[in-house]
């Protein structure tokens, strides 16, 4: 859910199901750093994971509980420590998950402004630390600019000699 919505850890863990609107298809993530409050569209994969532990919470009011005490998580360090390290991951920080949603917000061409406003920024500079150019995006750049050039530029191959520059502009 990290990746696809991009909250903070604390953002994530505080996460009640009154902030959770099925019916708009956002969550409403509450008690931000900014402290502005900010609505996040579901992407399909978050919203299914969301109503299969809807399915299971009953009448508690945090969606993520440790289903031992029936309380809601405050902390993940270890239990994501042991994740990363089953799946043989190393140097990989939680936060990262969000740098990674910002990451692929940009490849996927979405414009910064709209990458700063749902991941809450306050400034762009900081929205900017959390795009990584990747080598799927700047191959997509390269993609974009040989189609712009295609429909745009005209052919520049002549048979006519070039003129020289005149003197005063060849220094």
């Amino acid at each position: 859910m990290a990746i696809y919505a991009g909250p903070r850890r604390g953002e994530l863990l505080k996460l009640r199901w009154s902030d959770v609107d099925f019916a708009l298809n956002i969550i409403n993530f509450k008690q931000t750093k900014t402290n502005k409050d900010r609505s996040v569209p579901m992407e399909p994969i978050v919203r299914s994971i969301l109503l299969e532990l809807r399915e299971v919470a009953g009448d508690l009011e945090y969606v993520f509980v440790n289903p031992d005490t029936g309380t809601r998580y405050t902390e993940v360090k270890k239990s994501f420590a042991s994740a990363c390290r089953e799946a043989g991951i190393n140097d990989f920080r939680f936060h990262d998950l969000r740098h990674t949603f910002g990451t692929r917000l940009a490849d996927a061409g979405v414009d910064v402004v709209k990458i700063k406003e749902l991941m809450g920024h306050a400034s762009i500079v900081t929205t900017m630390r959390y795009i990584h150019a990747t080598d799927h995006g700047k191959r997509g750049a390269i993609v974009v600019l040989s189609e712009y050039r295609q429909q745009h530029c005209r052919k520049s191959v002549t048979s006519e000699p070039r003129q020289s520059l005149p003197s005063s502009l060849s220094r």
